[in-house]
């Protein structure tokens, strides 16, 4: 038992009701019932968002020449960078396809190259389809690194996420997530 009494009931019912009536029964509420609500005297203004339960996420596109890069030295190859396993993830917020693309891929030494550590240039963009422009995109410097006596050394890289006007639900229709090697960029 609490050991309230009716006095203890009577406090709590007063204090109850005197916080609904100060909240106002508008929609818009009043300063004091902001303040009890919100710990501010205005409310926070609404975000702007439409229910998504789901979003098709854009494919994959790596555009011709730029799936592979070769480094030569003379007539030999001296190393090749390729694209491997490629994937992407969606999320929809406020208006916004947020899309995080993850890419692997490795450093092969050819017959003039050998061990050592190489910076490989790998693009990811966004490209709307209906006009084929990139909206946005951000190159990534990468580190591999061939061990003495080894042949070849992987990469990985995460994009950060890059973000596009959602519009509905099959993006993958409006959208392509593009990824490939700077060309004239891959170094040593």
């Amino acid at each position: 038992m609490l050991g309230l009494g009716v006095n203890g009931l009577g406090r709590i019912f007063v204090v109850g009701a005197s916080a609904l009536a100060l909240t106002g029964c508008s929609g818009g509420g009043s300063t004091i019932g902001n303040l009890i609500a919100f710990n501010s005297p205005t409310a926070p203004a609404a975000l702007d968002m439409k229910p998504v339960d789901k979003v098709e996420c854009p494919f994959i596109d790596v555009p011709e020449g730029t799936a592979a890069v070769r480094i030569m030295a003379g007539g030999n190859i001296r190393h090749q960078y390729s694209l491997g396993d490629m994937s992407r993830e969606c999320t929809v917020a406020n208006g916004q396809i947020s899309i995080r693309v993850g890419v692997t891929g490795r450093v092969l030494a050819g017959p003039a190259g050998g061990a050592g550590s190489f910076s490989v240039p790998v693009r990811v963009g966004i490209r709307r389809e209906s006009d084929q422009k990139v909206l946005t995109s951000k190159s990534y410097r990468v580190s591999a690194t061939i061990p003495p006596g080894g042949a070849q050394a992987t990469f990985t890289v995460v994009s950060d996420p890059l973000t596009v006007p959602y519009t509905r639900e099959q993006a993958n229709e409006d959208y392509m997530v593009v990824v490939g090697f700077e060309q004239g960029r891959a170094g040593r």
